[in-house]
């Protein structure tokens, strides 16, 4: 008997390992369950500054509940503790020997953004499962990123809007990152660090920063001549960077398939705007919301047959053979979600730009989406023998 409870043992360990957490009372924190991936816990409310929570709170909830692992634990209005003044301070384990995959931190803007300190210890329980760090809303004075120094997983960065950014530390884990997001930091200075701090760098999302055209062509070229350029970058995000005109040098990025550039300023795309590397699939390309007005033949050169384009809420009003048709003509596999996205452009229809495809390749409507003329026709319904004199 004593033989076969030796036996069963491992067995009852195998079982208790994969038997999933729930959820117990995280007051003042909330918890939900997310199959498959295990628990949320957030602290706090991002959107009620007044329900804000101290270290202290965070680490009597890690220490009263029993759940061993979070999949995802987001900090929200982190405020000072009784004796720390306008520091908010974050101690060694604050986590009570639980660990975490995903951790976001957002400083009380109540009183404006407020010093975080956190000690080189206070996560030290996930410095091996951690994949994702986010903070935001904080004077990062303070931040010296060796909280995260000992972290084997982490691929996933991502800095959020604050004051006294130091620019990035000569610290081996950066090396391992993969996803780099900077949103909404209007006064971000360290865009030169980069190429140089993440020589794997696969996304790099500059959203919001409000960068310009100049920094921007100086951060893409430094990129392009890196190891990042050549060999990683996949996905480009420059969102909202008060941009006119394309950034040069996209087409020196080899493994580009990923560019966004919602929200700039970008009147003209001129030939060769977006070549992409023709050994590359393009999966997507944002161009909405850019008082676009005009687009030159061969502006998009690549493969597109899987790309998804999108050229909303602009100015266009032509829809040019030598701009679209080859796009269409590689989107044309049944299998493709591919296609072009046009919605709240004015298109004119009444002179014949339109004839080759209303008439000659209506096949190939299928793919371009919200096309619709300044009149308020759909392209479905323009009428082929209504283009029967154009040439």
């Amino acid at each position: 008997m004593m033989l076969l409870i030796l036996l069963l043992l491992p067995t009852f360990d195998v079982l208790a390992a994969t038997v999933p957490d729930v959820c117990e009372d995280y007051t003042p924190c909330s918890c939900q369950e997310y199959e498959p991936y295990g628990l949320i816990v957030r602290c706090g409310d991002p959107f009620d500054h007044k329900s804000s929570i101290t270290s202290l709170d965070v680490h009597d909830v890690f220490n009263r509940t029993k759940a061993r692992h979070v999949f995802w634990l987001d900090l929200f209005s982190l405020s000072p503790g009784v004796d720390s003044g306008d520091v908010i301070q974050l101690p060694a384990d604050v986590l009570s020997e639980k660990s975490v995959d995903r951790l976001g931190i957002s400083c009380s803007t109540l009183a404006g953004p407020l010093v975080l300190e956190i000690h080189p210890d206070a996560f030290r329980s996930s410095a091996h499962q951690m994949g994702h760090f986010e903070i935001a809303g904080c004077d990062f004075s303070r931040l010296d990123f060796q909280f995260l120094a000992d972290t084997t997983s982490l691929i996933s960065l991502s800095l959020g809007p604050g004051l006294n950014f130091r620019g990035f530390p000569r610290l081996p884990f950066l090396a391992r990152v993969t996803s780099l997001r900077i949103y909404n930091y209007m006064d971000f200075r360290y865009w030169n660090q980069i190429a140089g701090r993440f020589p794997f760098l696969e996304s790099l999302f500059l959203d919001g920063t409000q960068l310009g055209d100049r920094l921007i062509n100086k951060l893409v070229s430094s990129i392009a001549s890196s190891q990042t350029g050549r060999h990683s970058l996949t996905q480009l995000s420059l969102w909202e960077n008060r941009l006119s005109r394309v950034p040069e040098h996209l087409s020196s990025l080899k493994k580009l398939s990923y560019v966004n550039l919602f929200g700039n300023a970008i009147r003209f795309l001129a030939k060769g705007s977006f070549a992409f590397n023709s050994e590359i699939k393009v999966t997507f390309l944002i161009l909405t919301r850019n008082a676009l007005e005009r687009i030159e033949p061969d502006a998009f050169q690549g493969d597109f047959s899987e790309a998804i384009i999108y050229l909303d809420y602009n100015h266009l009003t032509r829809f040019d053979s030598a701009v679209y048709q080859k796009v269409l003509e590689q989107m044309r596999s049944l299998s493709s979600v591919a296609g072009i996205y046009v919605r709240n452009n004015p298109f004119e229809c009444g002179d014949c730009h339109l004839a080759w495809l209303i008439r000659d390749k209506p096949h190939l409507l299928k793919r371009v989406f919200g096309g619709r003329c300044s009149n308020g026709t759909q392209f479905e319904d323009l009428k082929p023998e209504g283009y029967h004199d154009c040439r």
